[in-house]
Formats: C-alpha cells, sequence, structure tokens
C-alpha cells in the first residue's frame, strides 16, 4: 500500500506537534477510519525527523503487538519527500480534554498513574533491533495530551512515535522533542534524556490531575517560556496541592518532583509500589520522607567528637616573653672604636699646654644601620606583597572552581545572571591564574555553545527563541570575544545575535520612524555578519525577515533565500509562507496604486498585482496545514477574481473610447 491509499476527511488536522501533523483520514480499501501522520522533510532537521519517525514507528509497531497500551500502527512509508504512518484512530477523549472540567478524585489519579507506570516499566524494558542496532525507549514527551481515554475506558499512549530510541550501548540521548511543562530540570539544563525524564513528566501529570493546573499556574502561556524554564529549574515553589489530597499522595508527588535524581524514584515499578500502596490503603514509602517533621528530636549516640577528655595532654614548657617577643630594633655588627686624635691645646687663659681628646664622629655606623633598615622594611613589604597576591589569588581560585562548577547552568536564560557571578570572581583576582587556568577555555566554550543554539533555533520553520534569548545571545557571542579575541566565525554570530535584537527593537517600536531605523540597523548587522563568515547561511535568513516584513522588498529576501540554500539551508515551508507573505503584501500595495489611477497605468497595476496574488497562491497551496497559509490563500483567490473583473472593466472601458475615438474621426 501507499500514501494514496489512504484519503484525509476534512481540512483541519486532529493533531500537531513538533515532528508531524495528524489527519483523521480513511483506507480506501475498507473504508476504515485510521489516523493518519504527515511528516515532511522541510527544514534543516527534515531527514532527521524523518529517520527518527521511522525508527520510531517500527518500534510502536513490535511494541503494540506485544504489550498494547499504544495505538496499532497499520502501515508507514515514504510519500514522496515525505513520510507518512497510518494508525489506530482512537474514538474518545485524551486527559488533557478532560482536565479541562477540573482535578480528578484522588482515587481516580492514582489509577491513572498507576496503569502510566505500568506503560512505563514496559516501554522501558523494550529493546527492539532497527537496522543492525538494538534500541530502549523513553517516550520524552508523555502529558495528559497523550493519553487517550476511549469511550469503553481503555487507555492508549500517543506519539510513541517520537518516542527517543536509545542505542543499548548508552543511558542518555539528546533531546529530540519536549513540552517544557513537564520537562525535568536537568533535560532543561542539558537537553540530555533518559528514563528519568518519563519519571518527572509522570509526577507532573499526577500533580496536575490532583490539582487541575500544572505545579506553576501563573506561568501557562507561550510568553512564560523563558520564566517557566527558569522556575523549574530553580526549584521555585510550586502551587501547593489542594487540602483535600491525601499526605500519601503529596508525599509520592513530592519525591516524584524533588530537584536532585538521586531523591526521586529510581524506576517506574518502584512509583508503582507506592502508588498501589496508597491505593491499599497503606503508607507509601515516600511518606516516611516527605511528612516527617523537621523539628523532631532525633536521638545520637555519643560520638568521638563528643566523649568528654580524661586528662590533658601535658604541654612542653613555654617559651619565656623575651624569647618570643622578636627584637623590634636592628642590632648592628660590632664595629672598631675609631681612633682618638691627641692633640695639644693652648689655654688663652694660663699659657699651659692641655691635651685634648678628639673623637671622630660614628658616620659609617649610621649609615650601615638605615641601609639595614631600608633593606629590613623593602624585605618585609615584599613578603607582604606576595602574601597578599597569594591570599587574593588563593581565594580566588576557589572562587573560580565554584564558578566552574555552576557552568552547567549556563543557558540563553542565565547568561547575565553568570555574567555578574564571573565578574564578583575576577574583582577578587589581581592576575586571574583561577579565571584564566580553570574557567575560561571551558567558559568559552559555554557561551559559544549558548549563541549556537539560539542561532540553530532560528532554522526552524518555527522558532521558539525570542527577544529574551536573542539578548542573552548576543551577551554570550560578545563575552566569548572578550575572552578569546576575535575570529571571523565567531564575529559573524555575534552580530548575527545583535541583528536579531536589533528586530525585536524594530518590532516592538512604538514609531514607524523609529521601527524603519532600527530595521535598517537590524539589515546592516546581518550584512556585515554575512561579510565577516560568508560560509554562514544564518545571516540570509535574518536578511529574508526583515525585507519582507520591515522594508517590502520580497525579491530581495527571495536572493537572502537563494544565498541561504546555496550554503546548505534546506527550503522548508516557512520560507513558503514568508515570500508568500511578501507577494501578497505586494500585491495589496500595487492593487491599492491602481484605485487612483487610470488607463494604461490603471492597467498595468492590476496585471502586476494579479501576477503577485497568483504567486502568493502558489506558495501558499502546498503549505496549507502550516500558519495562516489556509487564510491567505482564500485571500489571494478572492482577490484574482477581483482584479479580474476590474480588467475586464478596464479593457470595456479602453474599447468604448476607441469606439468614440474612431465616430469622432468618422464625423
Amino acid at each position: 500500500m501507499a500514501r494514496e491509499d489512504y484519503e484525509i476527511i476534512g481540512s483541519k488536522p486532529i493533531g500537531r506537534g513538533s515532528f508531524g501533523t495528524v489527519f483523521a483520514a480513511r483506507r480506501v480499501s475498507d473504508d476504515r477510519r485510521v489516523a493518519l501522520k504527515l511528516v515532511l522533510l522541510s527544514g534543516e532537521w527534515g531527514a532527521e525527523r524523518i529517520e527518527a519517525e521511522r525508527k520510531g514507528a517500527i518500534l510502536q509497531q513490535r511494541f503494540a503487538q506485544s504489550h498494547g497500551m499504544v495505538p496499532e500502527l497499520f502501515e508507514y512509508g515514504q510519500d514522496g519527500d515525505d513520510f507518512y504512518i497510518a494508525m489506530e484512530y482512537i474514538d474518545g477523549a485524551s486527559l488533557e480534554g478532560v482536565l479541562r472540567n477540573g482535578s480528578l478524585a484522588p482515587a481516580d489519579a492514582a489509577e491513572h498513574a498507576r496503569w502510566l507506570c505500568c506503560f512505563l516499566e514496559k516501554a522501558h524494558a523494550f529493546s527492539g533491533v532497527v537496522d543492525g542496532k538494538s534500541y530502549r525507549i523513553v517516550h520524552t514527551d508523555l502529558k495528559p495530551a497523550h493519553l487517550m481515554i476511549s469511550a469503553s475506558g481503555e487507555r492508549k499512549v500517543l506519539d510513541f512515535g517520537i518516542a527517543k530510541a536509545l542505542e543499548e550501548s548508552r543511558e542518555l540521548g539528546t533531546d529530540i522533542g519536549r513540552t517544557i511543562a513537564y520537562a525535568s530540570p536537568e533535560r532543561l539544563v542539558s537537553d540530555q534524556v533518559n528514563a528519568h525524564a518519563d519519571f518527572w513528566s509522570l509526577g507532573v501529570m499526577l500533580y496536575e490531575m490532583l490539582c487541575g493546573h500544572r505545579p506553576y499556574p501563573h506561568l501557562d502561556g507561550p510568553r512564560f517560556r523563558r520564566e517557566l524554564e527558569h522556575a523549574i529549574t530553580s526549584n521555585a515553589p510550586r502551587a501547593p496541592l489542594p487540602p483535600s489530597c491525601p499526605g500519601g499522595l503529596k508525599a509520592i508527588v513530592n519525591k516524584m518532583l524533588a530537584l536532585q535524581v538521586e531523591h526521586r524514584y529510581p524506576t517506574a515499578a518502584a512509583i508503582k509500589a507506592d502508588v498501589d500502596a496508597y491505593l491499599r490503603g497503606d503508607v507509601p514509602a515516600a511518606l516516611v520522607i516527605y511528612e516527617t517533621p523537621a523539628t523532631t528530636p532525633v536521638q545520637r549516640s555519643a560520638s568521638p567528637r563528643t566523649q568528654p577528655v580524661s586528662a590533658p595532654v601535658p604541654l612542653s614548657p613555654s617559651p619565656s616573653v623575651a624569647s618570643a617577643v622578636p627584637e623590634t630594633i636592628p642590632r648592628l655588627p660590632s664595629r672598631e672604636i675609631p681612633p682618638t686624635d691627641i692633640r695639644m691645646s693652648t689655654d688663652a687663659g694660663s699659657g699651659v699646654d692641655t691635651p685634648v681628646a678628639v673623637i671622630a664622629p660614628p658616620v659609617a655606623a649610621v649609615a650601615v644601620k638605615r641601609r639595614s633598615f631600608v633593606r629590613r622594611l623593602t624585605g618585609v613589604a615584599t613578603m607582604l606583597a606576595v602574601v597578599l597576591v597569594v591570599a587574593t589569588e588563593g581565594v580566588a581560585w576557589l572562587f573560580a572552581e565554584r564558578f566552574r562548577d555552576t557552568m552547567s547552568t549556563l543557558d540563553e536564560r542565565t547568561v547575565s545572571e553568570r555574567r555578574r557571578a564571573y565578574e564578583a570572581v575576577d574583582d577578587w583576582a589581581l592576575l586571574d591564574i583561577g579565571l584564566k587556568g580553570r574557567v575560561h577555555s571551558r567558559l568559552r566554550l559555554a557561551l559559544v555553545s549558548v549563541g549556537d543554539r539560539v542561532i540553530a533555533d532560528y532554522r526552524l520553520e518555527e522558532p521558539a527563541m525570542g527577544p529574551a534569548e536573542w539578548g542573552q545571545a548576543n551577551e554570550a557571542l560578545s563575552w566569548a570575544m572578550q575572552l578569546s579575541g576575535r575570529s571571523a566565525s565567531l564575529r559573524g554570530k555575534q552580530l548575527i545575535a545583535e541583528g536579531h535584537v536589533k528586530r525585536f527593537e524594530a518590532q516592538a517600536a512604538t514609531r514607524s520612524s523609529q521601527g524603519a531605523l532600527l530595521s535598517q540597523a537590524a539589515l546592516a548587522k546581518f550584512r556585515d555578519a554575512a561579510n565577516a563568515d560568508p560560509e554562514s547561511l544564518d545571516p540570509y535568513l535574518g536578511m529574508a525577515r526583515i525585507l519582507v516584513y520591515a522594508l517590502s522588498d520580497v525579491d530581495g529576501a527571495a536572493a537572502s533565500i537563494a544565498e541561504a540554500q546555496k550554503r546548505g539551508y534546506t527550503w522548508g515551508r516557512r520560507e513558503a509562507a514568508l515570500l508568500g507573505d511578501g507577494y501578497l503584501r505586494r500585491a495589496h500595495a500595487g492593487r491599492r496604486r491602481a484605485g487612483v489611477l487610470t488607463g494604461e497605468q490603471r492597467e498595468r497595476e492590476l496585471t502586476n498585482a494579479r501576477a503577485d496574488y497568483q504567486r502568493c497562491v502558489e506558495f501558499f497551496d502546498p503549505i496549507v496545514a502550516f500558519g495562516n497559509a489556509a487564510q491567505n490563500l482564500e485571500i489571494c483567490k478572492g482577490q484574482i477574481e477581483r482584479i479580474d473583473r476590474l480588467l475586464d472593466k478596464v479593457q470595456l472601458e479602453q474599447q468604448f473610447e476607441r469606439m468614440l475615438e474612431s465616430i469622432a474621426k468618422g464625423s
């Protein structure tokens, strides 16, 4: 069978995720209703998405045959360059839909959690060979929307196809898809996934079933994405569970959502054991940990540190005070007494010669004393300076080590915060030995990684990074340049980030003149980035957006996208929508100009506008499921019909004018 053997029912999808779009469809051969998932090749990671879906489909098919619990998979394969999966259609409601009506009874929430524990036990223990490699399974995106409950009460886990296939030899895998509200702290920090990612997601689901909302209800919504990530990774206080929630379930939730992995349940079986204990009316093991009052006195046995000393240890005699205190005045070395000059002096009054002893002053001794004092003073000052440098560098080294240990938290949300911490360490150091030796090389890599992640995100069809992340990326790349000097590649990345910062500032500008200036500044940054790193495709993606939405230059945008393609970029739905919007805007402008013109000029503008509307149709028609493409497609089609009527009217007017001219000439 092939993709053509399935017919989509209706024009709207029944589900959409980061990997593909799901439609209700029917199988032509037997009229059976199916869920048809389409995964497009378009976009930078299109091939990787299709490969992940292919492996996931193989594993889902085998898992369903062995355990059920997921939709039965009928068929999968290539649809041209794209990929399709035909699977069982679940007629029922998702847990997300059920929770829209409010929280569940504790027993019902526990039953759902228990069933999901059974699913995770089987999924994590499941192993399959695909293309000669053995894989294990982590779902990676458990959430209420992915648990379907049929009318008969049967439960099925959806989106098993995007489950992460981990090679048997590896414990961690790189993140491929996540919903932030259900992602664990370590996953948000490192983008690494293992079985603990699913346990955390289940903990959030259990919390939501008991409360009717997620742990941070005030941060729901895409505009709070950055704040939500920070709340999860910093272990911000969650909204309390309701007073009606039994203590056993509270303890289970608290253990599942502990910040440190080692404080959580190690396996799905351990979670299930505690949930079973609650359902039986027994005390869950988590209750012992999470419900013990912190002020309960604990009996401790005497330790060697608290044992009384039977007798003091005799000390050696103390030295005398005189020997303990150093002399403060340096003792001069002994010198020969200068010779005494005996001279005869005659007393003027008596005329008698009287011997007079003339003693030479001790000039040499005084000079020696001064030089020795200066030398000792210089030595003391030098020693103090050395001690000061060693002490401050020692403290700075210690702080540098602590800063190095926290560098794992450096991401596109925390660059400014980490910069302040770095500067606090730098203030302690005189020579920056600790920072240069232990921090700089690793910090530079981390900073460049932050910038790379934000830049790579913009290559996606639907980028998630906003102005805050681009601001942090700009700061990170500028900081990396300060640490390592300028390189063309790094300078190019920093200019890209700065260009996007300017782009967002232009969008937020309240005056059109200010927005235009900022848009020109953004375009200049992207052009500088292209000059700094001629091999990079990313500046051209930024240029294309500015040229369409700020400067109304669709031809320039098309040229920029072509330059990106020359450098390895894969054309996707976003680019089709971008150029479709560009031609739509230009067509609208041409139609408005035609409204104030007459004659041939009016006909020319209408003809050009119709051509642009036709280009819109060509771009929007293949991507009707993407963004506002369907709505814009209908606008373009309607405008073509309108212009055709106007052109017919113009031609009739021209014929009438020619007829009048010929009549006038004949008369």
